[in-house]
C-alpha cells in the first residue's frame, strides 16, 4: 500500500495557565558572581562549504563581563590533519561576555563530512554558576565538504509515494539535476516541491551515475516531504533499495523514514541529458 499524502493530524489542545502576582513576596533578582564560561550550543548547525578550508567561529559566553578571563579548552577529531586553531585558550576582554575560537578545517575533500569536539578545560568547567547550572563544557562542530554543483539536464520527475494518480504516478517536468564538478555525483533538486508544491518537503536526492549508465542513490537519508524522509540502505535493506534503468529512464526503490518507522518507496525519473 502506498502512503497517502492526506495523513490525519493530532489536534492539540493548549490551555493557558494563568497566575497571580504577590508584590509582597518578591524576592531579590539573583546575580551571579561566577564567570560561568559556556559554549553557545552544544551543537551549532553544520557548515557547509565548496572551499578546501574554512573558518568556523565558534562563540563563548559568560556571565559576567567585568575583567579580563583566558578559558583554556581542547580540540579532538577522528579526521586526521583536518582541524586546528592557534593556541588551546581564547581571552574574554574587559566588559566583554563573549569571545570566539577560530576553528579552521582544512584539506577539505568534496563530499565528505568532518567532525570535532571542543572541550573545555577543567579550570574553565569549574566557573560555574552551579545555581543556574546553564553551562556548556563541550560543543561538536560539523563541517560538510560540498561540491561545486553545475546544471546537468532535467528530468520528469514521476512519485509513487504520495500520489492521487496511482495508475502513472504524479510527476513534474523540468526538475532540475545538477552534477558535482569533477566528479561522477549528481542531485536532483528539490523533486517533491516540484511535483506537489512547496508545503511537500525540501531537500534533493544524490546519486552517483556508472559507466553503465546505472546509478547507486547515497546510503542514507535525503529529501523529505509530508513528514517522510527518503532514505537509502543497500547494507541493511538491499531487498528495498535498488535501481534500474532503460536509457535515461530511471526506477528507484527505496524506502521512507518516519520517526523510527519504514515504508516501501519508489519514484522514477526521465533524464533529459
Amino acid at each position: 500500500m502506498r502512503i497517502s499524502k492526506y495523513i490525519a493530524g493530532v489536534a492539540l489542545a493548549c490551555c493557558a495557565i494563568f497566575t497571580s502576582c504577590d508584590k509582597d513576596n518578591e524576592g531579590a533578582i539573583y546575580t551571579t558572581s561566577f564567570q560561568n564560561v559556556s559554549f553557545e550550543q552544544e551543537a551549532p548547525n553544520a557548515v557547509t562549504t565548496s572551499e578546501e578550508s574554512v573558518v568556523v567561529p565558534v562563540r563563548l559566553t559568560r556571565s559576567i563581563a567585568s575583567g579580563a578571563y583566558t578559558a583554556s579548552f581542547e580540540i579532538e577529531s577522528e579526521d586526521d590533519g583536518i582541524f586546528s586553531v592557534d593556541g588551546n585558550s581564547v581571552t574574554f576582554n574587559d566588559g566583554e561576555g563573549v569571545a570566539f575560537i577560530n576553528l579552521k578545517a582544512s584539506n577539505l575533500v568534496k563530499g565528505a563530512d568532518y567532525a570535532c569536539t571542543i572541550t573545555l578545560s577543567e579550570d574553565a568547567a569549574a566557573t560555574a554558576d552551579t545555581i543556574t547550572n546553564t553551562q556548556i563544557t563541550q560543543t561538536l562542530i560539523k563541517v560538510h565538504a560540498d561540491y561545486n554543483w553545475v546544471a546537468a539536464g532535467t528530468c520528469k520527475f514521476i512519485d509513487w509515494n504520495f500520489c492521487e494518480d496511482e495508475e502513472n504516478g504524479d510527476s513534474a517536468e523540468g526538475v532540475v539535476i545538477e552534477n558535482g564538478e569533477g566528479s561522477n555525483v549528481y542531485r536532483i533538486v528539490n523533486p517533491f516541491p516540484a511535483v506537489y508544491g512547496s508545503s511537500a518537503g525540501t531537500g534533493n536526492i544524490t546519486f552517483t551515475l556508472a559507466d553503465d549508465g546505472n546509478i547507486e542513490l547515497t546510503e542514507g537519508r535525503h529529501a523529505a516531504a509530508f513528514g517522510y524522509t527518503v532514505y537509502y540502505d543497500t547494507v541493511n535493506y538491499a531487498g528495498y533499495c535498488n535501481t534500474s534503468h532503460e536509457g535515461n529512464h530511471y526506477e528507484v526503490n527505496h524506502l521512507l523514514l518516519a520517526g523510527s518507522s519504514l515504508y516501501i518507496g519508489s519514484f522514477e525519473f526521465i533524464w533529459d541529458r
